[in-house]
């Protein structure tokens, strides 16, 4: 066992001396897995998984490179030998890619892949290979792990896109018509999904939001108008994986309200029993342009080369109704689809023309992009105003809404729906 022992020193001072290199790169990676291991431990509560990181933990791992650099070897007075590093770790530099751009120009979406360095500094990473939605395999910063329980059925689920600082918007919807116990015998649920924001106060309150209400989920990407389309297939990964047994699921953003009672009475009955079937405000193919030069939806000359208008059908994404058969292959269908910012375009054109056989069906008149139209409807036909959605969110718009709902439906249809008997 001695004579092993001074073989195994021996051989160390050789192997170190011979192959400085080989030892670096063992040490560097053990380094390297040991900042990986605990980057991905992160407190788990039974409901909500909030994982605790300031600024520094919203970047990637892989966006921070570990170095080192040899500092030479010390021997020990029992023959032990200690091998001498300086290991620290350095956010990547951006670095542009001369030649021809990638298949989507990353100039066009820098706010996708931005990345944030341990000293919050905003890095724009450019690219050489093909970009892909960050949330097909990111971890979510915030989870609710128990809204959608699998013994529990789901009628319809509701999908909300809400900004970080809207929280009066997300508490109008639970307190109108995202109301958990509306309906006796109805069952439906409302998930809000949220990116980050670099303001510290509203982070701590989303976090308490979260634990309060349990229906926050929050990617690990900024929240900005150019990674809505992160936001959506975000939304089609959460539900595949903790809401798998909703019947039909909605998607609409945070300034829309939801006439639910027809939802109820009208779509689910005929949808529920559908397959590859989405309803929206339809954009059909050859009609909508694709905006070249400047302005708010500007297209890279790269990304749709040879079109002046998008090829296939697409939604209006403020309210879409989609047949919960299509979730999962529309999210398969992300993954071999580029990274496209306009989310509408990616989302409800892209992958159902990848997925494809998906029939889309124009709701256009019963939707209103008109808040006084909605209100004149609802107030004079209460339940037999035939929209189903009325976007462009105003102040106290959702409770004037709702209670002009209310106060017109008769007896027959509160024991109908057996509204709040679960309350």
């Amino acid at each position: 066992m001695q004579s092993l022992r001074v073989f195994s020193k021996i051989y160390a001072r050789k192997m170190i001396s011979s192959s400085p290199t080989l030892v670096l790169v063992f040490l560097v990676s053990l380094a390297l897995w040991q900042m990986i291991r605990k980057s991905s431990e992160s407190p788990k509560s039974s409901s909500v998984n909030i994982v605790q990181a300031d600024l520094s933990l919203i970047a990637d791992i892989k966006t921070n490179v570990v170095q080192a650099d040899f500092k030479g070897t010390h021997g020990n007075a029992d023959g032990s030998i200690d091998v001498i590093f300086r290991v620290y770790r350095k956010p990547i530099e951006a670095k542009s890619t001369p030649g021809k751009l990638p298949e989507i120009d990353m100039m066009n979406s820098l706010e996708a892949p931005t990345q944030i360095s341990p000293n919050g500094t905003v890095l724009r990473l450019t690219a050489a290979r093909t970009a892909y939605p960050l949330t097909l395999s990111s971890d979510f910063l915030i989870n609710t792990l128990t809204l959608c329980p699998l013994q529990t059925p789901v009628d319809y689920l509701i999908i909300v896109h809400s900004a970080t600082a809207y929280f009066q918007r997300r508490r109008d919807i639970r307190e109108t018509y995202g109301g958990r116990d509306l309906f006796g015998n109805v069952s439906q649920r409302v998930v809000f999904m949220l990116g980050t924001t670099s303001d510290s106060m509203t982070t701590r309150l989303i976090q308490h939001e979260a634990l309060q209400h349990g229906d926050i989920v929050q990617g690990r990407f900024r929240d900005s108008y150019r990674n809505l389309t992160h936001k959506a297939v975000m939304g089609f990964r959460w539900v595949t994986s903790h809401c798998p047994q909703a019947k039909l699921v909605v998607k609409i953003d945070d300034d829309v309200f939801i006439n639910t009672f027809k939802l109820v009475s009208d779509i689910l009955p005929v949808y529920t029993d559908r397959e590859h079937h989405i309803a929206c405000h339809l954009r059909k193919a050859g009609t909508s342009p694709i905006v070249r030069g400047k302005g708010r939806w500007h297209v890279s000359e790269d990304e749709f080369r040879g079109f002046n208008k998008y090829p296939f059908d697409h939604c209006n994404g403020y309210f879409v109704i989609i047949t919960a058969d299509l979730i999962e292959p529309l999210l398969r269908a992300a993954w071999v689809n580029p990274f496209f910012w306009i989310d509408d375009v990616y989302v409800f054109g892209v992958l159902p023309t990848t997925v494809g056989s998906v029939t889309f069906v124009n709701i256009r008149s019963n939707l209103t992009l008109h808040y006084s139209n909605g209100k004149t409807c609802v107030e004079k036909k209460g339940f037999n105003c035939n929209l189903l959605a009325v976007s462009q969110y105003r102040e106290g718009g959702m409770e004037t809404l709702w209670y002009s709902l209310l106060s017109n439906m008769s007896d027959s249809l509160m024991t109908r729906y057996k509204l709040f008997q679960n309350s």
